[in-house]
Order: structure tokens, then sequence, then C-alpha cells
């Protein structure tokens, strides 16, 4: 009988102290961390604005491309013509040496043009990954904000999945997801149509 009171002692203090841990530690929540970053206000005008650069890019490296099919077509040209049995030995050769001119000229602009992609391409990289950086600090400072203020024990994001393919939660329940709290924070202070967001 004393061992069975010694035990139920045992389990009371030990539940206790289990609910104290629980208290103290606060709770286990989930936030999606994609959908945080589609619904936040600044993430459209970002993209806007990465989108309107690549339009620029490309419009200019329409051009370019124009220019060097011009260039193509003229080579072609005097490839043609250079021989022609009208023309004299002078001629022709003046027709040859053009032609060697026009072949240099071409190749340059073929070489600027490959640069011209790939610095640009890198420009449209560096500025995709500064804007996605720039908001997912924004949002990663409002969450542990939140984390501290309300004494969450942790925040785990289960929009990505592990190395093996599985969701990184693999299941939890939807009172302990808080990802429309952080969003109604970021989204706060939306600039209202026409006005310009805040940087």
């Amino acid at each position: 009988m004393k061992a069975i009171k010694t035990l139920v002692l045992g389990l009371c203090s030990l539940g206790l102290v289990t609910t104290t841990f629980a208290q103290t530690t606060g709770r286990i929540v989930t936030i999606d961390m994609q959908k945080i970053f589609d619904q936040y206000y600044k993430t459209p005008t970002a993209r806007a604005k990465l989108e309107e650069t690549r339009d620029q890019f490309t419009k200019e490296l329409q051009v370019k491309q124009d220019d060097l099919k011009k260039q193509v077509d003229e080579l072609n040209k005097l490839r043609e013509d250079q021989d022609r049995p009208e023309y004299t030995a002078e001629v022709r050769e003046q027709k040859r040496k053009a032609m060697t001119d026009k072949l240099g000229d071409m190749q340059k602009m073929q070489r600027d043009l490959e640069e011209y992609r790939r610095s640009h391409q890198k420009i449209l990289e560096e500025q995709s990954l500064r804007m996605r950086q720039g908001i997912l600090k924004e949002i990663t400072d409002v969450v542990l904000k939140e984390a501290k203020d309300a004494g969450y024990l942790l925040v785990l994001d289960k929009s990505g999945n592990t190395l093996n393919g599985l969701p990184s939660v693999v299941f939890s329940q939807d009172s302990l997801e808080i990802t429309q709290d952080i969003i109604k924070i970021l989204n706060k202070n939306q600039p209202v149509s026409g006005e310009a967001p805040k940087p």
C-alpha cells in the first residue's frame, strides 16, 4: 500500500512538473513561409519591378539581335557580290576587303551580344535574390518578434520539404498555425491603392 502511495505521489509530481514545463516554455506553432511571402503586399510590387527590368533588357537585346541580323545580311550580300565576273580584279579585291572588315564587325557584335546576355542575366538573378532576401528578412523579423512576445517555444516552417522529399512538418493541428496572424501584421501598413509603399 505504501508503495502504491509512493507511486501515485511520484506520478502526480511528474504531472505537475510536465504541466509547469509546458506553461513555462510555451507552444510549438507552425507557419507557411511561402504563403506569407506570396501574400505580403510588398512581394507583388518587387516582382513587378523585376519584371519591368527584365522587359527592358529583353527590348535592348532584341535591338542588338536585329542589328546583328542586318550585319549578317550585308555580309551575305558582299559574299555574293565579290566574285561577279563583270567586276575588275581591283573591284573584286575591294569587295573582298569590305567583306573581311564586315565579318570582323559582325563577330565583334556577336561577342558583345553574348556578353550583354550573360551580364544582364546575372544582374537579373542578383536583383531577384536581393529582392527575395530582403522580403524574407522582413518576414523573419516579424516572426521572431511575434514568437518572443507570445512566448512560443518553437516556430516551424511547414512550406518546405526534407531531403527525402517529405513535408518538413508531416502533421500539425490547424490551431497551431499562425500564418494568417503574421500576414495581418505584415500587411497592416499596406498603402491604399495608388499610394507608394513605404521602403
